[in-house]
């Protein structure tokens, strides 16, 4: 096709359609179809931009690309809204602009890569930045790499500047609470979106599903406060405890006391995977789970998916805490109503030393939570925080 018979509208246009039929990429339909996209007459300079929602393309740079050069821009710019980056990173941009739209870029052009290896349908632009030494790594891991650079080699950053793109930073500063709320609550309906389609498709881009859960929210601060109100409440801020002899030494006749691991017999993670929580919120819970059960080590692990039931239960011993991230299956979909939790324990006999609620805080009234281990309500991000039974915790 004659690519210059076309104009830049029609290049995006067929550029997002591609993408949306392709295996590898339905996963960003919902994205790819979000906030508006609009074509920029003018300066021959201006490449791209997104403020975390809408997008803008320069004309002129939109015709200078091959088609899969495009694409290529297409999905760099809507994973920059699939990550939040212009929420989740202002501290960054307030403290380096032009290392924090480097290092944002860094991470979305090796994830674009990794999903499409052999270059079947993307390739990068001229100025983009990749370096593999950022796998597996986020924003602000980079950030602080590139600021280190920067203090070391006085050149912004080891060399590596620039980049195809510019960042809207300012437009999303200037959003008030609720304006972030609600693009926030139409980024994680459009990663739904995606994953729905994903399901119906029954197909998966490179590494399937489970990596791209991963990557949806960046790795930030491990909520410290959380596992050390886990630590303080189940063990009593003890390295060791004579409450339990450890049993490792019992078969000798030897009465040694337990260690925190040890004294910590059982805990019930309780996810909300009712309609409500976005792909990220869902990534944000996991995340927490493994966490928690990684510092924690209790004997048992008691993992449950709820929305108006108890959709799926899983449990973990000790031994099998490291694998929680890679066997655990989330399901659910549909309505409210955490009492089902509170039900399901005491119907199926599930006994813990707490119990810790995952959600978004949108379940109304709690009722009657009488009976129930002492519980941690952890109220993602974006979510609502109500008057919950117990200990609350909002994720920053």
């Amino acid at each position: 096709m004659d690519l210059s018979k076309l104009t830049a509208e029609q290049r995006l246009h067929r550029s997002h359609v591609t993408l949306m039929a392709h295996k590898k990429f339905i996963l960003m339909s919902g994205i790819l179809v979000s906030g508006k996209t609009e074509v920029v007459d003018g300066s021959e300079k201006f490449t791209a931009m997104t403020d975390g929602l809408n997008t803008k393309y320069g004309r002129h740079f939109v015709t200078d690309l091959s088609d899969k050069q495009l694409n290529f821009l297409v999905l760099h710019e809507n994973w920059h809204k699939a990550y939040k980056h212009m929420l989740v990173w202002q501290n960054l941009y307030k403290q380096n602009p032009k290392v924090a739209n480097m290092a944002c870029d860094y991470v979305i052009n090796l994830q674009i890569v990794k999903y499409d290896p052999n270059g079947e349908v993307t390739e990068m632009p001229p100025g983009g930045l990749i370096d593999t030494r950022f796998d597996n790594m986020d924003a602000r891991q980079v950030f602080d790499i590139l600021m280190q650079e920067k203090d070391e080699e006085s050149n912004g950053g080891g060399g590596n500047e620039g980049g195809f793109d510019e960042h809207d930073w300012e437009n999303a500063k200037s959003w008030d609470e609720e304006t972030r709320k609600d693009v926030e609550r139409k980024i994680d309906q459009a990663l739904r979106q995606g994953e729905i389609l994903l399901k119906k498709k029954g197909e998966a881009g490179s590494g399937g599903q489970r990596d791209f859960a991963d990557l949806l929210e960046p790795q930030i601060d491990p909520y410290e406060l959380l596992r050390e109100y886990m630590v303080s409440t189940c063990t009593a801020r003890s390295d060791s405890t004579w409450r339990r002899p450890s049993r490792r030494f019992l078969s000798q006749e030897i009465y040694m006391p337990s260690t925190i691991s040890e004294a910590m017999e059982s805990i019930v993670l309780a996810i909300d995977t009712s309609g409500s929580i976005g792909g990220s919120e869902l990534v944000e819970f996991l995340s927490e789970t493994v966490g928690i059960c990684k510092i924690v080590r209790p004997e048992k692990v008691h993992v449950m998916y709820w929305d108006t039931a108890v959709c799926k239960h899983e449990t973990y011993t000790q031994e099998q805490i490291d694998d929680i991230q890679h066997s655990t299956k989330p399901e659910g979909g549909g309505g409210t109503n955490v009492q089902c939790v509170k039900e399901y324990m005491v119907r199926h006999n599930v006994t813990a030393q707490v119990l810790i609620v995952l959600t978004d805080g949108h379940i109304g009234a709690v009722g009657n939570w009488g009976g129930m281990p002492p519980t941690v309500w952890v109220v993602s991000r974006s979510g609502k925080v109500g008057s919950f039974p117990g200990k609350i915790i909002k994720l920053k």
